[in-house]
């Protein structure tokens, strides 16, 4: 097995076998990535799925959707630097703008002229930034459950959780220090059941196979003091971003791609404000809200974005995917909603 890298993760599920782990260089960084599907040396689309995770995310975070994906043209995932395996150059190339202007870079070194991004939180935001800063690259984009502003640009309406994790961010210093104290202070199974309270409505949803590489990825990253140096930094940019708004405003605006977003109405994150702030701004945009579903649609409902994605590309309802509705602005969350009630409905991202 190359250094670092996740071996063979047909041994780990039968539903990951056609999955590869390796590195490739970028402009002298090593950059994890995991490739499936069917290449175009076997007949596949010229055009790729390219999956980007979200804040302390990482690779495997798309594999219960890689295989389905694949059936056409070829997945690749990536470590953004940071991130996962990818150790960065220096620990703020890990910040969110840092990270957009990353991928064209990164579809070069892949020898990919255009691909249909797909970002989940944090990596909506850096997919969104990176559709203003090159929107020649992106053939379609896809934004699961994205860390984008509501019309309130401020921290207010994040529900209690959310709010205790994120708005120290907003005091230059102070929430590096409290994520390094939680961080050394905190057993891996005490972040690992932190993770899943923050992104899954149903931990039931999440296979065995998933959160054994979840627990391994935070014993990865006790190991490695660049992980939480560099989570810090991505954290600060975020909140900062979604704090400004008006950047990620008019990236939102000079957006071309045609875009779908995936929301499920159990996102203890992301809240029907962001959605509906979203359909003010991009009301030609599809937006598919799934119900019982959290903030990492890829994990707890694969089934149900991939028939999301295939459905949109292939032009078909959105009442072709089980348990899915097209979003309607200012509609109430009742129905559907999580069990969460008015935490779910009123969040923003983070």
């Amino acid at each position: 097995m190359a250094e670092d890298s996740l071996g063979d993760l047909g041994a780990r599920s039968e539903r990951w076998a056609s999955l590869r782990s390796g590195f490739i260089d970028v402009r002298g960084t090593r950059v994890h990535i995991v490739r499936g599907g069917r290449s175009v040396a076997d007949g596949g689309e010229s055009v790729p799925h390219l999956l980007v995770h979200g804040l302390g995310g990482n690779t495997s975070n798309w594999f219960e959707v890689m295989a389905a994906l694949g059936h056409d043209r070829e997945v690749i995932a990536v470590d953004l630097p940071g991130f996962g395996r990818t150790v960065p150059p220096r620990a703020s190339a890990s910040r969110v703008r840092a990270n957009a202007r990353f991928l064209p870079v990164l579809l070069d070194t892949l020898g990919v002229e255009r691909a249909i991004l797909h970002g989940n939180s944090m990596g909506g935001l850096v997919g969104v930034l990176h559709a203003a800063l090159a929107p020649e690259r992106i053939d379609r984009l896809v934004l699961a459950a994205p860390a984008l502003p509501s019309a309130r640009a401020d921290l207010t309406q994040l529900p209690p959780m959310a709010l205790t994790r994120f708005s120290p961010f907003v005091v230059p210093g102070a929430g590096t220090s409290l994520l390094r104290l939680v961080w050394n202070r905190s057993s891996v199974d005490f972040l690992l059941e932190e993770a899943v309270k923050f992104t899954t409505h149903d931990r039931s949803a999440l296979s065995p196979e998933m959160l054994e590489i979840m627990r391994e990825n935070i014993v990865y990253a006790k190991r490695h003091a660049w992980r939480i140096e560099s989570l810090a930094y991505a954290t600060e940019s975020l909140v900062s971003a979604l704090v400004g708004g008006r950047e990620v405003n008019d990236a939102i605006a000079r957006a071309t791609a045609r875009t779908l977003v995936i929301w499920g109405d159990g996102d203890p994150l992301v809240g029907r404000p962001v959605l509906d702030h979203l359909a003010s701004l991009r009301p030609e945009w599809r937006i598919v809200e799934l119900a019982g579903v959290g903030h990492v649609p890829m994990m707890d409902a694969a089934d149900r974005y991939v028939a999301a994605v295939t459905g949109w590309i292939a032009g078909r309802p959105v009442e072709s995917v089980p348990d899915a509705r097209t979003f309607v602005a200012g509609a109430d969350a009742g129905n559907g909603a999580a069990s969460n009630g008015s935490a779910a409905r009123e969040a923003q991202p983070a």
